[in-house]
């Protein structure tokens, strides 16, 4: 048994024929891909397990569409693996595998695995990785998005990302999350959030953005990871091996036609990060929040 099957041992999840919602997905301005069909319990796979189609790539200085012929990204025994490239003193540069589909009001699950490989200038750095959310307008590094952290130690931390700002959930006693559901997301408009806090005569936070840290550790080292985020609207909330370790609400985003003025992200790309350690995915997937 080599190494890659080793890796890939674990549950393996089934699929169906049924399709994710159209509300689900939204349309980019360039021609939309199919999605590949969805299991039976609604969970739409983003990997097809043999190339990279529906994704492409984004370098800090190469561009768009260089780290697959350079074998930063790549398709091996229906998994994902990034940066499994052989370790030298060149000095990586980081970046982005994205979708080409635009998402909103969706459940995003995937599963990793740490690699051996490190590359400089991070090679005795703890290993990093994340999962970028509502990427929207120009692709560069980094992008307009919200940033769900997989770095050791780390899983779970918000990284709210060029101009990014949102208002960190309530979190007494480290407990997040409170009232929301896997299935139908979180509570109905007024019973948290600004409105509610409004009506209690709670002070209400105000945005910031930047980094917010997680409560709670849960990651496995040296093993598979399941790392979840929940997002509807303008909220979000991120869950670590079945744990909720964070949440935002108001999410938003610098206006484009509007300098110094915000809007709501509500919609935008996935996308898997690049940033100098060796990871696996055996699972990227999204189903519609009901």
């Amino acid at each position: 048994m080599n190494r890659r099957h080793l890796l890939k041992t674990g549950a393996s999840f089934a699929l169906g024929c049924a399709v994710l919602p159209q509300r689900a997905l939204t349309q980019t301005k360039s021609p939309r891909l199919p999605l590949p069909p969805a299991g039976a319990d609604g969970w739409v796979s983003l990997l097809n397990g043999r190339d990279l189609t529906g994704w492409y790539t984004m370098l800090e200085k190469s561009g768009k569409n260089v780290a697959e012929a350079k074998k930063m990204v790549t398709m091996e025994e229906e998994m994902l693996h990034i940066l499994g490239n052989q370790v030298t003193n060149e000095l990586f540069e980081p970046g982005y595998l994205a979708t080409n589909q635009e998402f909103e009001n969706v459940r995003i699950r995937l599963e990793y695995k740490w690699g051996m490989k490190q590359f400089e200038p991070r090679s005795l750095s703890k290993r990093d990785n994340g999962l970028l959310y509502g990427l929207v307008g120009a692709d560069k590094v980094w992008p307009t998005c919200v940033e769900c952290q997989i770095e050791e130690g780390d899983v779970g931390d918000f990284f709210l990302v060029s101009g990014v700002r949102g208002i960190q959930g309530d979190h007494g006693a480290g407990l997040f999350a409170q009232g929301v559901s896997r299935e139908h997301g979180f509570p109905a408009p007024g019973e948290t959030g600004k409105a509610a806090r409004i009506a209690k005569g709670q002070p209400v936070a105000e945005p910031v953005t930047g980094r917010l840290k997680k409560d709670g550790n849960f990651e496995n080292l040296n093993d598979w990871n399941v790392v979840e985020v929940i997002w509807q609207g303008d909220q979000a909330a991120h869950l670590v091996n079945g744990r909720a370790v964070n949440s935002i609400s108001g999410l938003q985003q610098p206006d484009p036609q509007n300098p110094g003025k915000f809007i709501p992200l509500t919609r935008g790309k996935i996308a898997i990060e690049i940033e100098f350690a060796e990871i696996w995915f055996r699972r990227i997937e999204v189903k519609s929040l009901v």
